[in-house]
């Protein structure tokens, strides 16, 4: 389900034992591991105190959807009205220069 190296996001922090080694919701963190055991997440970010691994749920989190950025990224982007370019001045233009070898 989850690989390493992929950003996870946070659904459930809600504690089950203790201390959740300052596990937050709708935070994001780095799969960094698994816990041979149960499957649990190992964080980059954060430490689990419970856990021998320092391990989390992985029930407690979910992928980080980056389709829904992009679409919203590309919908501000059509919403955008293209900046119009300034005229320049004629003797404020570039000019063109040949350069020429002498040997």
């Amino acid at each position: 389900m989850f690989k390493v190296g992929e950003i996870v996001v946070c659904v459930n922090a809600k504690r089950r034992w203790y201390r959740l080694g300052g596990l937050r919701e709708n935070e994001m963190y780095t799969v960094t591991g698994f816990n041979p055991y149960d499957g649990g997440l190992i964080l980059k970010e954060v430490k689990s105190p419970r856990s021998g691994y320092h391990a989390f749920a992985a029930n407690r989190f979910r992928k980080v959807d980056y389709a829904f950025a992009t679409k919203v990224l590309e919908e501000l982007q059509a919403e955008q009205q293209p900046m119009p370019k300034p005229e320049i001045e004629p003797e404020l233009q570039p000019q063109k220069f040949e350069l020429s070898l002498l040997n």
